[in-house]
């Protein structure tokens, strides 16, 4: 689980980099045109952050 969750983790920096470029060029997200930050983003980030946190020791105690 926290294979997972580190994967998770760095794809959803590298999102928030691409976001950020996005951002300060002023381009629309090429996805959809969903808004900025992408919402794919927030969830992946999420997701990491939640398996994270299940697998780590201090929460199995």
């Amino acid at each position: 689980m926290l294979l997972a969750s580190k994967v998770l983790l760095v794809i959803a920096g590298l999102l928030l980099i691409l976001d950020a470029v996005l951002m300060v060029a002023h381009i629309p997200n090429p996805l959809f045109g969903w808004p900025l930050p992408c919402p794919l983003t927030l969830v992946v980030l999420g997701l990491g952050i939640i398996l994270f946190v299940f697998g780590s020791k201090a929460f199995n105690k």
